[in-house]
């Protein structure tokens, strides 16, 4: 809806040209198929030109006339629609199409997350509910999720899905504790955490992380990439000069950059780099639980695959649990070892991915 106001907004000038930068970037599937119709729509009735700038060639196939494909800012290729999608002629496109996701597949999940002992859950959700807005009999006037009932086993990844408003990302801002529940309740490893994050204790804080979906507005422009990864270091761990300087080098090189990067300002990075710090930063508190909202939706297909793979091997490497929301199911299904399913803020259909 927000999209779709921006929209009319641009188009109240009655403009020759329509600048499209990512506009459908967070949107799950069926609002995206609906704001891409709109767009059409709107565009066919004003003739109107269009620029639609996106990282998703599956998108813009539906909607583009000519494409042109960029690359370290030189145009790679340039063509019908039909042509660049079907019969790409630059090695670059060939890599864009082969990175999209392969539909859902069963048992994709990492082998470690085999048959456990039965023990308390890493992180648990028990007839969770939660809104916004001010409070009448001790509940909020904007209601977003309702007796929400969810588990994560400690080494197991859980994909949440659902479409864009059906409360993927307040479930994460709820179990990190950046909004408290209305009722109900979040346990950690079996006991329950205080709702408002400023009562948590610091261990729990600790246990807990978040990787927000925005990297750019997560990372601070003003600090080098050596002090928003030593913050969370000195407050959990107590770590300082040569050991915190020790711990930097290895996080930089769990995620896969060059050292030189702890020198360097986000605005320096690329996008993907960008995300991969926003990770170090949730991993240098060595928790048990990962939130990752959305983390891979503001990438291309192949540095968001790049991602998926490297949180993959962090599982492996640290046994660390996820909760990974997104739209995309055929993301989830390659990377989760459980699906729940989000519907008007209920759960409608949870279970293994197979």
């Amino acid at each position: 809806q927000l999209q779709r106001l921006m929209a009319a907004m641009a188009l109240c000038g009655n403009p020759d040209l329509l600048v499209l930068d990512e506009p459908t970037t967070a949107l799950d599937v069926t609002t995206q198929i609906e704001v891409l119709k709109a767009f059409k729509s709107v565009i066919k009735q004003e003739g109107s030109a269009a620029i639609y700038v996106t990282h998703d060639l599956s998108v813009v196939a539906q909607i583009a006339d000519d494409i042109v494909v960029l690359y370290a800012g030189e145009i790679q290729e340039h063509g019908r629609a039909e042509q660049v999608v079907y019969q790409p002629g630059h090695d670059y496109t060939r890599r864009l199409m082969n990175a999209v996701r392969p539909p859902p597949a069963a048992g994709q999940g990492d082998e470690m997350t085999g048959d456990h002992e039965r023990e308390a859950p890493a992180l648990e959700v028990r007839e969770l509910s939660a809104g916004y807005g001010k409070k009448n009999n001790g509940n909020p006037s904007i209601r977003v999720l309702r007796d929400v009932n969810i588990s994560i086993e400690r080494g197991h990844t859980v994909g949440v899905i659902g479409e864009s408003g059906c409360g993927k990302s307040t479930l994460a801002r709820v179990m990190s504790g950046l909004l408290p529940a209305s009722q109900g309740d979040v346990l950690l490893d079996g006991e329950p955490l205080q709702p408002d994050l400023k009562n948590r204790s610091r261990s729990e804080l600790q246990k807990v992380q978040f990787v927000f979906q925005m990297a750019d507005t997560a990372l601070n422009p003003r600090q080098r990439i050596d002090q928003i990864l030593g913050r969370p270091l000195e407050f959990y761990l107590g770590l300082k000069g040569g050991e915190k300087r020790k711990r930097i080098a290895e996080l930089l090189e769990m995620v896969e950059l060059p050292q030189d990067f702890a020198g360097r300002y986000p605005d320096e990075l690329s996008g993907g780099q960008k995300q991969r710090i926003n990770l170090a930063r949730a991993l240098a508190a060595s928790p048990e639980i990962l939130l990752c909202d959305e983390v891979i939706s503001a990438l291309d297909s192949i540095v968001g695959a790049n991602v998926i793979e490297l949180l993959k091997r962090l599982r492996k490497l640290t046994g660390v649990s996820y909760v990974f929301i997104s739209h995309d199911l055929s993301t989830v299904a390659s990377f989760a070892d459980e699906i729940v399913v989000l519907y008007a803020g209920r759960v409608v259909e949870q279970g293994h991915v197979d």
